[in-house]
């Protein structure tokens, strides 16, 4: 064996301690990596949310199609004309899809959705379907004045919105099944107290709910996410993007 040379009392040889600079240079070069990537990660996870999303409201597409196949063309009913009571909410849409498409209770949540336990607790929905394709207009008398409850007769399916992201301002129970978007030719408010017109946006929210976008179904199936300054610039022109174009 060799010995080894003569070290000072206290010194392990080959190893050097950190002084404390040195740790807190490491520490700040770690914190300024951290704030580099925490908001591409943040970008990352809300892209995955909207996707999820758009894969949802696909699904609830095609479940409404085929509801429709098997109905004569029409589309499921809601709340707004059964009520909520337990043997008429099982004739409400959120009930009558599930003998088309698997798990409904996952597919009418919204991953972005930060009301979406409730919801699910109490058979509601992340996702709204447009009032004038699931509600008739009736008269006082109950007779029907205007109906685009059915989907084959809709003239341009590719420009008639089915359903949207919910806004955090409504109900988490079923009776909160559809828009009202009869009453959106009031303005941006009317618009905003149905649904969310930002559910998917980087940064902060605006308290008009203008910045960003959210995904919208359209008759076709198809699924689109119009940006929301963009939607209330159209209101504000006093068009209601709701009603199914002629």
């Amino acid at each position: 064996m060799f010995p080894f040379p003569n070290l000072p009392r206290g010194t392990t040889r080959g190893r050097r301690a950190f002084t404390l600079i040195e740790l807190l240079v490491v520490i700040a070069i770690i914190a300024i990596l951290a704030g580099l990537l925490m908001p591409g990660l943040a970008t990352a996870r809300g892209r995955a949310r909207r996707i999820a999303c758009v894969s949802n409201l696909r699904q609830l597409g095609v479940a409404f199609r085929m509801y429709a196949d098997d109905n004569g063309g029409w589309l499921p009913e809601t709340t707004h004309v059964y009520g909520t009571g337990n043997s008429a909410s099982n004739r409400v849409w959120i009930h009558t899809l599930r003998g088309y498409v698997g798990n409904t209770d996952k597919i009418r949540l919204c991953p972005s959705d930060t009301r979406a336990p409730a919801r699910l607790a109490n058979q509601g929905t992340s996702y709204i379907p447009n009032e004038y394709t699931f509600v008739d207009k009736l008269d006082p008398f109950g007779a029907v004045q205007e109906t685009y409850r059915q989907l084959d007769r809709l003239r341009q399916p590719v420009a008639t919105d089915l359903a949207y992201e919910s806004s955090d301002t409504n109900g988490v129970t079923i009776s909160a099944d559809h828009t009202h978007s009869r009453n959106w030719s009031k303005g941006w408010t009317a618009v905003i107290s149905d649904i969310r017109p930002d559910r998917h946006l980087t940064g902060a929210a605006r308290a008009d709910h203008s910045v960003g976008t959210a995904n919208t179904l359209a008759a076709d199936g198809h699924v689109e996410a119009p940006k929301a300054a963009t939607l209330k610039r159209r209101v504000e022109a006093g068009e209601n993007p709701a009603i199914p174009p002629q």
